[in-house]
């Protein structure tokens, strides 16, 4: 189990105005875009182990971990790493790129998210219940829109 690091945010939707809202300990929030004044029912585990049990902004139970990097820029390593592989000896590019990015996954802390309403949760301890995302339950979450023709 990894230590935690920094302070104990969670960032979560904003039940006004659907902006992104971070919370700490004390549970309470005021959005920045509408003003809106939320209060989270943080569980025991959550204020004093700091362990992710359930999402107190939706009250979801099942959650996942991943590091905390930016899916974009993620991917812009890569692309560039692809980019410029016809261009370097043996596309070493690539494997460049892809020794960056087990850097970046040695060096960057685990975030825990819920499934149900995207809240995540830095700073807290792992919970040895939660495992990297399952697109199938994840699927199970996803809104359904109707089809447009």
């Amino acid at each position: 189990m990894r230590t935690r690091t920094g302070t104990p945010e969670i960032a979560f939707a904003c039940p006004g105005c659907r902006a992104e809202t971070t919370v700490g300990l004390e549970g309470r929030a005021l959005c920045s875009s509408c003003s809106t004044e939320t209060t989270l029912d943080l569980t025991p585990s959550l204020r004093q182990m700091r362990i992710v049990d359930r999402c107190p902004a939706c009250g979801g139970q099942q959650l996942y971990v991943q590091r905390d990097f930016n899916q974009k820029a993620g991917l812009a390593i890569v692309v560039m790493g692809a980019v410029l592989a016809p261009f370097t000896p043996y596309y070493a590019s690539l494997f460049v790129a892809a020794i960056v990015d087990a850097v970046l996954y040695l060096l960057l802390p685990e975030i825990t998210i819920c499934y149900r309403c995207q809240a995540h949760f830095r700073g807290f301890d792992r919970n040895p219940n939660h495992h990297a995302f399952d697109l199938h339950l994840a699927e199970q979450y996803e809104v359904k829109r109707p089809r447009t023709s």
